[in-house]
């Protein structure tokens, strides 16, 4: 028989999920909404209503400025990033640069710890390169939360309000 700690140790690291990369379409809405009602939990109900936050995800899904790409299991979707492209400045003199921001990015919290959140990251700093972006943001972060420590781990730095990753 296994003690406690042997077991613990036997199931650590959880196993890495089986999981397909790709962008949200109208089919994965509900999905979706389900993703954006957990964010909205572990923010503290920063989006409003449920209404207001179906609205906001149906709006995502048809805004040509945003993109949102999922990660799929079997058993759905396990995370997601929602992503805003700003075009080149048109200022005179200015350096062209293509950025793509990280609006929200979520892994569910059955799924953290499988590397989801980091192969879905690889997968947008890819989406960004294939569409020669100069770089990717992430908002204003505290630099002592997980989550600045995991984009950190990944090659982000800070700069003036958030964390940028030169691509």
């Amino acid at each position: 028989m296994l003690s406690s700690a042997e077991r613990t140790i036997e199931a650590w690291p959880p196993a890495a999920l089986d999981i397909r990369i790709r962008g949200a379409s109208v089919r994965d809405y509900e999905a979706l909404c389900t993703l954006f009602e957990e964010m909205d939990a572990v923010n503290e109900g920063d989006s409003g209503t449920e209404s207001g936050l179906r609205e906001q995800v149906a709006a995502l899904l048809c805004d040509s400025q945003a993109t949102i790409l999922v990660a799929s299991t079997k058993g759905g979707l396990a995370a997601m990033a929602v992503l805003l492209t700003r075009s080149p400045s048109g200022l005179e003199g200015a350096a062209p640069q293509r950025v793509v921001a990280i609006r929200d990015f979520l892994v569910r919290g059955d799924c953290r710890g499988r590397r989801v959140g980091r192969r879905l990251l690889a997968a947008v700093v890819e989406w960004a390169r294939q569409r020669r972006a100069t770089r990717v943001e992430v908002g204003a972060l505290d630099p002592d939360s997980e989550v600045a420590r995991f984009y950190t781990a990944f090659g982000f730095s800070g700069f003036q309000q958030g964390m940028v990753l030169a691509v």
